[in-house]
C-alpha cells in the first residue's frame, strides 16, 4: 500500500483547496521529507485528511469524550466527536481526497466530503459521504458507505487502528510506554497492540467458573434435610383416607337432598309471585279495555262520515280560487288608478325637456367666435413657453458648468496645499530619522541575525525552563520517596490491625449452622408453594361442587314439569280440533245468512220481474222476491252462536300454544342441563382426583366445605411467619458472612498496596538518579548556547545607537524585530512618497492657473442667457393676461366640450321622457284587460260554489236520516280533522287492546293451575328454617371430613415427591460436579477477577514478538543496546554491548538514548503491524527534540534505510537542525484570519 496523494478542501485551518502530490518532484523522489510549521498552522490536518479519506475517522477525535455537545452553527450543536466539526468555520462544503496503490496494485481515489444545508455557511451539517474510484479502470464502485468503508479497508489491507499503529506514527505513546508503571504499561500495550480482548476473556472465565460453583453449591443445600415417610406410616394414612372419603361421600348425598327440598320452597314462592303478577296485569287490561269505549264510538263517527271529505274538499278549493282572485282584482283596480296619475306627470316633463334643448343649441352658438380667439392665443402660448424652456436650459447648462469650474478649482488648489504641506512633513521625518538611516538599508542583514539569535534564545528558554523542571523534579521525587516510606508504615500498621479483626470474625461465623436453618427453609417453601396451590384448586372445587349439585335439582323440576305439560297439551290438541270443525261450521252458516240479509241484496229482489232470470244465480223463480223479516232473527241468533264458538276457539288455541312452546322450552332446556352434567361430572372427577394428591387435602376434609378456605389461609399464613424468621436468620449470617468476605478484601487491598508501595519506593529512585544525569547534561548545552548568543551580538552592535538594545531585543524578540521591520517600510514608503509629491506639485501648479482664466469667461457667458430669459417672461406675461379674460382661462376644448356635453345631456332626457311615457301607457292597457277577465271569473266561480253547498247540504240530510242524528257542519269538519294515518293507527290501537286482555287471561290461567300442581308435590313437611339449619350442619361436617382428608393426601404427595426429588437431585450435583472441575481447570490457568492473569500471558507473548522487530531496528540505530523483557513481567531492560553486556534500566538512559529506544518499538510495532503486507508510506510525529546532533546523523541514517526498504518516510517535527537537514519540505504557514497554507519546497 502506498499514498500517491492527498487533497484537502476547507478543513480546519486549510482554507480553499490544497494539494499535496507524492508522485510528482519534488516528492516523488525524497526519501524523506518534513512537514514543517508552527504551532497550530494545520501539519496535523494533513494526517487528519489522509484518515478521513480513508476511513471517516481521526485519531485526534477518537480520544474526544462521547456525548458531550458542542455549539456548531447557532440554533445547533454536535457531539464533541464527531468529524464533520473538522469542516472549516464560515465555509459551506469541503473534502478530504487521497488517491492511493492499493494491495492489487490498482491505483484508487477514495474521497469524504461534507457539507452544509443549503450550502449556506450558517446552515446545519449534513451527513457526510463517501465515493471509491478504481482509477486504473476509471470506474466508480457503487455501494453504501459502510460498504464502501469495508472495501477501502480491503484495499489498503489495514484497519483504522492498524494503519495508525504501521503508517502513522505517535512517538509519545512510545516514550510514555517505556518507562511507565506495571498498570500503566499494560495499559498502554493494550492501547498500541488491541490485545484488550484477552482481559475480557479471562473475566468472562472468571465469572463462569465462579456462576458454575454457585449452581453446585445450591443443588447440595437442596439435597439436606428431605423428609419421606415409612411403608408402616403410608399405609396407616392410606387407610384414614378411605374412611374419609366414604364419610365425605354420605356427607354429599344428605346436602344434595337438603338443597332439591329448599330449592322446592324457593320454586313455591317464585311461582305464588307470578300468579299475584299475572292478574295485576289482567286487572289492568280490563280497565283499560273499559277506558277506550268512548274512542270506540269516536272511531265509528269518523269512519262513517269519510264519503263526504271529497264534497268539503271540492267546495273549499272553489272559495279559496274565488277569495285569491277578488284580492288579485282590488289590486289592479290601485294599479290602473296610479298609472293614470303617472301619465299625466309624464306628459309635462316631456314638454320641460324640448324648452330646455331649444335653449342649450342657442347658448352654443353664441359662444363660437370667443372660441376662435382663445385658439389663436392659446398657439402664441405656446410657442413662448418654449423659448422660456430653452432660454431656462440654456442659464442651467452655462450655470452648471461654472460651478464645475470653481469646484474644479477649488480641489485643484486643496490638493496643491495638501501636497506642499505633505512635502514639509516627510523632509522633517527624514531628517529627524536620519541617524536610523543604516537599519533601513541593511534590514535582511540584521532580520536574519537576530532570527538566528532568536532560535538560540529559545534554545536557551527551553533549557533554562528544563533545568528549573528538573530541579523541581528531583526535589518532589525526594518528597515522594519520603512520603512513600512514611505510607508503607502506615499501610503495615493497618495490615496488622485488619489482620486481627479478620480473625476474630471469623472465629465467631465458625459457631453458627447455618446449613439447618437453610434446610429447614427450603422444606417450608415447598410446603408453602404446595398449600398456595391447594388452596387456589380448593377453591375451584368447592364452585364446581356447588354447580354441580344447583343443576341436578334444577334438572329434576324441569324433567317434572315437562311430563305434566306433556298431558295437557294431549288434552287441549284434541279439545282445539273439535272447537275448529265447529268454528268452520258456524261461519259458513253465518256467512249465507248474511248474503241472504244483505241490503244490496234487498235491492236486487226489488228489480226481479217475474218469469225473468235472477243476475246473479240465473233462476227464474223469485221466492225472496219479497222482504221477510224472519230472516234478520235468524241471523242475529247465528252471529251469537258464532261469537261464543269462536270466543271458545280463541281460549282452545291460546291454551295449546302456550304449552306447546313451554313443552318446547322444557325439552330444550333440560337437554342442554344434561350435557351440562356430563360435562361437570367429568370437570368435577379431574378436579377431586387432583385435590386428593395435595398433601394438605386429607388434614383439610376434616373440616367442612364452607369453613376449608378459611382453615388453608389460616395453614399458609402460619408458615408464612416462620419463612419470614428463617430468612431473616439467614440474612444476619449472610451479613456477617459479607463482612468477613469485606474484611478479607481490604487485606488483599492493603497487601496488594504495600506491594505496591515497595515497587513505587524502587521507581522512584530509579528515576532520581535519571533526572540528575539529564540536570548534568543540559547545564552543558546551556553554556553552548550562551557563546552563540554573544557572538551575533557584537557582529550586530554597530547598527544600534543604543547600549540597551540587545536587552530590548531579549525582552521581546518579536516587537522588537516587527519594529525594525516597520521602520524599514516607513522609510522606504516615505522617500517613495516624498518624490511622488515633487512631481504632484509641479503639475497641479499649472492646472490651477488654467483654470483661473476659464472661470472669467464662463461668467461673462452667464450674464447674457439670463438678460435674454427675462425678455421672453415678459412677452409671455402679457400673452396670459388675455388668454385669462376669455373664458376664464379655461382650455378651448374643455369649453367646446362643455358646452356639447349640455346639449347631450338636454337630448337624452327628452328621449328617457318619451320612452317612460310610452311604458306607462302600455302598462294601463293591460292593467285594464286583465282586471276585466277577472270579473268574469270571479262570476263562473260563485255560481260552481252554491252547487257544491246544496250537493253537500243534501249529503247531511241523508246521513242523519240513514242514522238517526243531528249532525251539522261544523261537527261534520271536526270530524274529518282525522286523516286517513290517523284513522288506521286508532284502529290497530283498538284491536291490539282487545287482544292483550285475551293473552293475559290465557297466562293467568295458566299460572294458576302450575302453582296448584307444585303446592301438591312438596317433599316432606318440614319447614324451610329446619331444612337450612339441618343443611348447615351437614355441611360443616362434610367440611371437617374433606380437610381431614386434604391433610393426608398432602403427607401422601410431599412424600412421593420428596422421594421423586432425591433421585433427580443425585444426578444433577454429579453432572454440575464435573461441569465446575472443567472450569476450575481453565480459571486455575488463565481465569481471574480482573483478566489480568490472561491478558499478562498474552502481553508477554506480544512484546516478546514486539522486541524481536524492535530490536532489528535497534541495531541499525544504535548497537549498542538490545532491548529484552524482565523475566515474569512486563518491564523492560536494556543489554548495553559497550559495557560488557551490562543489563541497565530504562531509566537510565539520557533523553537521546531513550528517543532511539522509542522510535526503535515504534518501528517495530509498524513492521508487526504491516508483517503480513507491504507498507511504503510512513508518517512520524515528533520525538526529535531531545537529539544531540551525533544522535540525530543516527536518526536521519535510520530513515534513509527506511527509504532504501521501499517506503517513503514523512517527519513531523519542529527542530530546526532536522528540517534543515531535509531539503524536501511540506511547510503548512499561518496567514490572517486563522488561515494557513500548504507549499512544497525543495532546496
Amino acid at each position: 500500500m502506498k499514498i500517491q496523494s492527498i487533497r484537502i478542501q476547507n478543513l480546519a485551518s486549510l482554507d480553499g483547496n490544497t494539494e499535496i502530490n507524492f508522485s510528482e518532484e519534488p516528492l516523488y523522489s525524497a526519501g524523506i521529507f518534513a512537514i514543517t510549521g508552527p504551532t497550530g498552522a494545520g501539519k496535523s490536518t494533513v494526517l487528519d485528511a489522509l484518515c478521513l479519506a480513508l476511513y471517516a475517522r481521526t485519531p485526534r477525535y477518537r480520544l474526544a469524550e462521547n456525548g458531550i455537545d458542542i455549539l456548531d452553527v447557532q440554533g445547533s450543536t454536535i457531539k464533541q466527536d464527531d468529524v464533520r466539526g473538522i469542516l472549516r468555520d464560515g465555509t459551506s462544503n469541503g473534502y478530504a481526497e487521497v488517491d492511493f496503490i492499493g494491495i492489487d496494485d490498482q491505483y484508487y481515489r477514495a474521497r469524504w466530503s461534507v457539507r452544509r444545508a443549503r450550502n449556506k455557511a450558517e446552515g446545519n451539517l449534513q451527513a457526510y459521504e463517501m465515493s471509491l474510484k478504481n482509477l486504473s479502470s476509471n470506474q466508480d464502485i457503487p455501494g453504501r458507505k459502510t460498504e464502501l468503508l469495508t472495501e477501502i479497508e480491503r484495499l489498503v489491507g489495514l484497519n483504522f487502528e492498524q494503519f495508525t499503529r504501521s503508517v502513522l506514527l505517535a512517538q509519545g505513546d512510545f516514550t510514555a510506554f517505556l518507562k511507565a508503571g506495571k498498570d500503566e504499561k499494560s495499559s498502554l500495550l493494550e492501547k498500541l497492540t488491541g490485545t484488550h480482548i484477552y482481559s475480557e476473556i479471562s473475566k468472562k472465565i472468571y465469572e463462569h467458573h465462579r456462576e458454575e460453583q454457585q449452581q453446585l453449591r445450591q443443588l447440595n443445600l437442596q439435597r439436606e434435610g428431605i423428609a419421606t415417610l415409612t411403608s408402616e406410616e403410608l399405609h396407616v394414612l392410606q387407610e384414614q383416607k378411605k374412611e374419609l372419603k366414604s364419610s365425605i361421600e354420605t356427607d354429599e348425598k344428605q346436602i344434595t337432598d337438603l338443597n332439591k327440598e329448599l330449592d322446592w320452597h324457593e320454586q313455591l314462592k317464585k311461582l305464588q309471585e307470578s300468579v299475584e303478577s299475572a292478574n295485576e296485569i289482567h286487572n289492568k287490561a280490563i280497565i283499560a279495555k273499559t277506558e277506550a269505549k268512548p274512542r270506540e264510538y269516536q272511531f265509528q263517527q269518523i269512519t262513517r262520515v269519510q264519503p263526504a271529505r271529497s264534497i268539503i274538499t271540492g267546495l273549499q278549493n272553489v272559495q279559496e280560487q274565488i277569495t285569491s282572485r277578488s284580492k288579485e282584482a282590488e289590486g289592479l283596480s290601485t294599479t290602473i288608478n296610479g298609472l293614470k296619475e303617472q301619465k299625466k306627470s309624464s306628459d309635462a316633463a316631456f314638454q320641460q325637456a324640448t324648452e330646455t334643448l331649444n335653449k342649450r343649441i342657442q347658448e352654443e352658438q353664441q359662444a363660437q367666435p370667443l372660441l376662435n380667439m382663445a385658439k389663436a392665443l392659446d398657439v402664441q402660448l405656446g410657442e413662448k413657453a418654449e423659448q422660456i424652456k430653452q432660454a431656462t436650459e440654456d442659464v442651467t447648462s452655462v450655470c452648471k458648468k461654472e460651478a464645475q469650474q470653481k469646484d474644479q478649482y477649488s480641489d485643484t488648489k486643496k490638493e496643491l496645499e495638501v501636497i506642499e504641506e505633505g512635502i514639509v512633513k516627510l523632509n522633517q521625518w527624514k531628517d529627524d530619522h536620519k541617524n536610523y538611516q543604516s537599519i533601513a538599508e541593511q534590514e535582511h542583514l540584521i532580520l536574519s541575525k537576530l532570527n538566528d539569535s532568536e532560535s538560540i534564545l529559545k534554545s536557551l528558554q527551553d533549557y533554562n525552563t528544563r533545568l528549573h523542571t528538573t530541579k523541581e523534579n528531583i526535589a518532589k521525587k525526594r518528597q515522594e520517596k519520603q512520603a512513600l516510606l512514611e505510607q508503607q508504615h502506615i499501610i503495615q500498621n493497618s495490615l496488622k490491625q485488619k489482620q486481627g479483626e479478620y480473625e476474630s470474625l471469623n472465629s465467631a461465623l465458625s459457631d453458627i449452622s447455618i446449613q439447618d436453618v437453610e434446610k429447614e427453609k427450603i422444606s417450608l417453601d415447598t410446603s408453602i408453594e404446595d398449600l398456595i396451590a391447594a388452596t387456589a384448586h380448593w377453591k375451584l372445587l368447592f364452585q364446581a361442587i356447588l354447580e354441580k349439585n344447583k343443576l341436578q335439582q334444577s334438572l329434576k323440576e324441569n324433567r317434572e314439569a315437562l311430563e305434566q305439560s306433556s298431558v295437557q297439551l294431549s288434552e287441549t290438541q284434541k279439545l282445539l280440533e273439535s272447537t275448529t270443525s265447529e268454528k268452520a261450521t258456524s261461519l259458513k252458516m253465518l256467512e249465507k245468512a248474511k248474503l241472504a240479509a244483505a241490503e244490496s241484496v234487498d235491492q236486487l229482489r226489488n228489480q226481479l220481474e217475474p218469469n225473468e232470470p235472477c243476475p246473479v244465480c240465473g233462476s227464474t223463480e223469485h221466492p225472496y222476491a219479497t222482504h221477510h223479516p224472519r230472516l234478520d232473527k235468524v241471523l242475529l241468533e247465528l252471529e251469537t252462536e258464532h261469537t261464543k264458538i269462536e270466543a271458545n276457539y280463541t281460549q282452545q288455541f291460546t291454551l295449546y300454544t302456550a304449552l306447546n312452546q313451554n313443552c318446547q322450552e322444557l325439552t330444550k332446556k333440560i337437554g342442554e342441563q344434561e350435557d351440562q352434567t356430563l360435562q361437570n361430572n367429568t370437570s368435577l372427577n379431574e378436579l377431586q382426583t387432583t385435590w386428593l394428591e395435595f398433601q394438605i387435602a386429607t388434614k383439610c376434609n376434616e373440616y367442612p366445605l364452607e369453613e376449608r378456605t378459611a382453615w388453608l389461609q389460616q395453614q399458609l399464613q402460619q408458615q408464612k411467619i416462620r419463612q419470614q424468621q428463617l430468612q431473616e436468620h439467614i440474612q444476619a449470617y449472610k451479613r456477617q458472612k459479607e463482612q468477613l468476605e469485606a474484611h478479607k478484601a481490604q487485606l488483599t487491598s492493603l497487601e496488594k498496596e504495600l506491594n505496591n508501595n515497595e515497587n513505587q519506593v524502587k521507581d522512584t529512585e530509579r528515576l532520581l538518579k535519571s533526572l540528575e544525569e539529564q540536570q548534568k547534561n543540559d547545564s552543558i548545552e546551556q553554556q553552548n548556547q550562551d557563546k552563540k548568543l554573544e557572538e551575533i551580538r557584537q557582529a550586530l552592535v554597530v547598527y544600534f545607537s543604543s547600549e540597551q538594545w540587545f536587552e530590548n531585543w531579549q525582552a521581546n524578540p518579536g516587537d522588537f524585530v516587527a519594529d525594525i521591520k516597520k521602520f524599514a517600510g516607513e522609510w522606504k514608503t516615505n522617500i517613495t512618497r516624498l518624490e511622488e509629491y515633487a512631481h504632484k506639485q509641479t503639475i497641479l501648479t499649472e492646472k490651477r492657473n488654467g483654470l483661473e482664466e476659464q472661470l472669467t469667461n464662463i461668467h461673462k457667458e452667464v450674464q447674457a442667457n439670463e438678460q435674454k430669459l427675462s425678455t421672453i417672461q415678459i412677452q409671455n406675461k402679457e400673452l396670459s393676461d388675455k388668454r385669462m379674460a376669455l373664458f376664464a382661462g379655461a382650455p378651448v376644448a374643455e369649453t367646446e366640450k362643455r358646452l356639447k356635453e349640455a346639449i347631450d345631456f338636454a337630448k337624452q332626457t327628452l328621449e328617457n321622457q318619451r320612452t317612460t311615457a310610452e311604458k306607462i301607457q302600455g302598462d294601463l292597457t293591460r292593467n285594464s284587460a286583465q282586471h276585466e277577465q277577472l270579473e268574469k271569473d270571479i262570476s263562473s266561480l260563485s255560481k260552481q260554489e252554491a252547487g257544491q253547498k246544496g250537493q253537500l247540504a243534501n249529503w247531511v240530510a241523508n246521513y242523519n236520516q240513514q242514522y238517526e242524528t243531528e249532525l251539522t257542519l261544523d261537527e261534520l269538519a271536526e270530524l274529518l280533522i282525522f286523516s286517513q294515518d290517523w284513522i288506521e293507527t286508532e284502529r290497530n290501537s283498538l284491536r291490539a287492546i282487545d287482544d292483550k286482555v285475551m293473552q293475559i287471561k290465557s297466562i293467568l290461567e295458566e299460572r294458576t293451575k302450575t302453582l296448584a300442581t307444585h303446592t301438591g308435590q312438596q317433599p316432606s313437611e318440614r319447614t324451610l328454617e329446619e331444612l337450612v339449619t339441618l343443611r348447615s350442619a351437614t355441611q360443616e361436617l362434610l367440611k371437617q371430613h374433606t380437610q381431614q382428608a386434604h391433610e393426608i393426601d398432602f403427607k401422601i404427595k410431599e412424600d412421593k415427591l420428596n422421594k421423586q426429588r432425591i433421585g433427580t437431585l443425585l444426578q444433577n450435583i454429579e453432572r454440575q460436579a464435573a461441569i465446575v472441575e472443567n472450569w476450575a481447570k481453565l480459571n486455575e490457568i488463565i481465569g481471574s477477577a480482573d483478566g489480568k492473569k490472561f491478558r499478562q500471558i498474552a502481553q508477554e507473548y506480544t512484546i516478546d514478538v514486539l522486541l524481536s522487530y524492535a530490536n532489528v531496528h535497534l541495531e541499525v540505530l544504535s548497537k549498542r543496546y538490545v532491548l529484552q523483557r524482565i523475566p515474569n513481567s512486563l518491564g523492560l531492560q536494556v543489554i548495553d554491548q559497550d559495557m560488557g553486556d551490562e543489563v541497565r534500566t530504562v531509566y537510565s538512559l539520557s533523553g537521546g538514548e531513550s528517543f532511539l529506544v522509542s522510535m526503535a518499538l515504534a518501528l517495530g510495532l509498524a513492521s508487526l503491524s504491516s508483517s503480513r503486507m507491504k507498507v511504503e508510506s510512513l508518517f512520524i510525529d515528533e520525538g526529535f527534540g531531545s537529539l544531540d546532533p551525533a544522535t540525530l546523523n543516527i536518526a536521519m541514517d535510520a530513515l534513509e534505510r527506511l527509504h532504501n526498504q521501499g517506503r517513503k518516510v514523512g517527519v513531523i517535527s519542529h527542530v530546526q537542525e532536522m528540517t534543515e537537514r531535509i531539503p524536501v519540505q511540506i511547510k503548512v504557514s499561518k496567514q490572517q484570519s486563522g488561515k494557513s497554507t500548504v507549499e512544497v519546497i525543495g532546496y
